[in-house]
């Protein structure tokens, strides 16, 4: 039979988990993302590290594009199809690099105007900007 409780001690008054005081708040690992980004560190700041690397990438892309020669050597209208897929895929993320310039140009024209309808003097502009906030911020806080 297992144990009815969790292996963490639970606090006998509130009946919530102790948490370690002694523990960092943050972690040294924080996933792939940060894993990856420090590999890529390792990689550049050692240059026989960066060979090797380049190396590997050389090899890989090598062996690609072989086998993408050797099926469109059999069959063209796959080439014509890939050709197609990668021309949309592009284009696809073109399109959404554009949209994301023109949001970020018009939120950066907001901003301006914003700063110049902002009253002039320090204590009058942070006062609209604490109503501001407690009409707009504080509600959807309060909503979560």
């Amino acid at each position: 039979m297992g144990r009815s409780t969790t292996s963490r001690t639970m606090d006998k008054v509130k009946g919530t988990p102790r948490v370690n005081k002694d523990i960092p708040k943050t972690r040294t690992s924080k996933g792939t993302r940060d894993n990856s980004r420090r590999y890529r560190e390792k990689i550049k700041n050692d240059p026989i590290k960066l060979e090797e690397y380049r190396a590997r990438e050389a090899e890989r892309s090598r062996i690609y594009r072989k086998k993408i020669n050797e099926v469109v050597k059999k069959n063209k209208k796959a080439l014509k199809s890939k050709r197609e897929t990668d021309r949309l895929r592009q284009q696809r993320y073109r399109d959404k690099k554009k949209e994301e310039i023109a949001k970020q140009k018009s939120m950066e024209e907001i901003f301006r105007k914003l700063e110049r309808a902002l009253p002039k003097k320090m204590d009058q502009k942070i006062e609209v900007i604490k109503v501001l906030y407690s009409k707009y911020v504080e509600p959807e806080i309060s909503e979560s």
